[in-house]
């Protein structure tokens, strides 16, 4: 691997993240040294003028790649373009200012502090103090440094605000975007964790533990039989129940994870929920090829937990199921027919999403009433 990877390797991927949204806002910045004036000349004409319409594409174009600001319907209104113009033009100031001096500062004190040597002398009215070169250098670089930051920041967040008073807007694909969804999601994983381990604990209580004490019992009353036919059917019964322990345990199993998955895919677990499923079940696609073991874990577990609620609450007739793998995703998508109404903040919705989210991918859910619901995931490979 060379070495400036391998560097940049090390560094917590967090920190790149902010390292690339600083060094894009600023570019932001600069480009809009060359924008001001036609923003604010697209301004006097009429808004629907060909300067206009060319002026916002460059500002949609500056703003996307910039800021990460996404705008919605065309903010064709004079307030939009004298305010983003004048904000491109004064914050350049400042910004080209301090560019020239963290640069040019910098490299001199670097120079002269490795190859030729000495002092800077800084003096006050009462006193004065003196200084490494390097020193110096370094710390009027790094604080010049720390001030375009500041500014692309102020920069970033007063564009969105002056957007947003004339067009919808988003930040899909900004890094603190980006890194605040992976706070949640890591708050959703815990979460989710949490609501497996009191699912299993349900099904033991409820089921696995129900039969282990009935068996116990059927066991302690052919102890205590005398007749001999009577323990013989006593412990017909107890071969009976402990044979539905057995298949007890084994859906337990298969609910916290199946493990054909691992070794037959999930074109055969798919098959086996498709078959146990009392609504019927039409397969419609199903990956013929293996992917990665987290992308199929997730997409089996989508489909499984949509399966039960459509058993459980949609009254339906029919459910069709889908998993395509394409080049780059899992793709898991559940229909079915019934009441529709499904709520997405549900427990079982809900701790599905924290799932896939955590996998960086998204899950959409369409629920129309006396319609059906689609459950729709998107799994990137892990």
């Amino acid at each position: 691997m060379p070495w400036p990877t391998s560097l940049t390797a090390r560094i917590p991927r967090e920190s790149r993240m902010f390292v690339a949204r600083w060094r894009a806002s600023v570019l932001g910045i600069l480009w809009g040294v060359l924008l001001c004036l036609p923003l604010l000349l697209a301004a006097i004409p009429t808004t629907t003028s060909r300067l206009s319409r060319r002026a916002l594409a460059w500002e949609r174009s500056r703003q996307e790649r910039g800021f990460g600001i996404i705008m919605g319907s065309d903010p064709m209104k004079r307030g939009f373009f004298v305010l983003n113009g004048v904000v491109a033009g004064l914050i350049a100031i400042p910004v080209l200012n301090l560019l020239t001096g963290f640069l040019l500062v910098t490299i001199g004190s670097l120079i002269q502090g490795l190859f030729i040597g000495g002092s800077i002398t800084i003096g006050f009215d009462f006193w004065t103090i003196s200084q490494p070169t390097l020193f110096v250098g370094v710390l009027y670089g790094a604080a010049n440094l720390i001030g375009v930051i500041v500014l692309a920041e102020f920069a970033n967040w007063l564009h969105g605000r002056i957007d947003s008073r004339f067009t919808e807007t988003s930040r899909p694909n900004a890094p603190h975007t980006r890194i605040t969804q992976l706070l949640m999601t890591r708050h959703g994983v815990v979460m989710a964790i949490d609501e497996e381990r009191r699912r299993i604990e349900r099904d033991l209580h409820d089921g696995v533990q129900q039969n282990v004490v009935s068996l116990s019992v059927l066991i302690a009353r052919a102890q205590r039989a005398k007749d001999q036919d009577k323990v013989s059917a006593l412990l017909g019964d107890a071969l009976v129940q402990s044979q539905d322990l057995i298949d007890e345990m084994r859906e337990v199993a298969w609910r916290v994870y199946p493990t054909a998955l691992d070794e037959h895919g999930l074109g055969t677990v798919l098959h086996r929920v498709a078959d146990h499923c009392p609504i019927p079940v039409t397969l419609s696609a199903v990956p013929t090829r293996r992917v990665s073991q987290a992308s199929e874990s997730a997409a089996y577990f989508v489909v499984r937990e949509a399966v039960t609620n459509v058993v459980k609450h949609a009254n339906a007739s029919a459910i069709r199921i889908s998993v395509i793998a394409d080049d780059q995703k899992l793709i898991a998508e559940v229909v079915d027919d019934g009441t529709g109404g499904a709520d997405p903040a549900g427990s079982g919705l809900k701790g599905l999403s924290r799932r896939v989210g955590a996998l960086d991918g998204t899950m959409t859910i369409e629920s129309t009433e006396n319609v059906g619901t689609t459950v729709r995931a998107e799994i990137p490979y892990v």
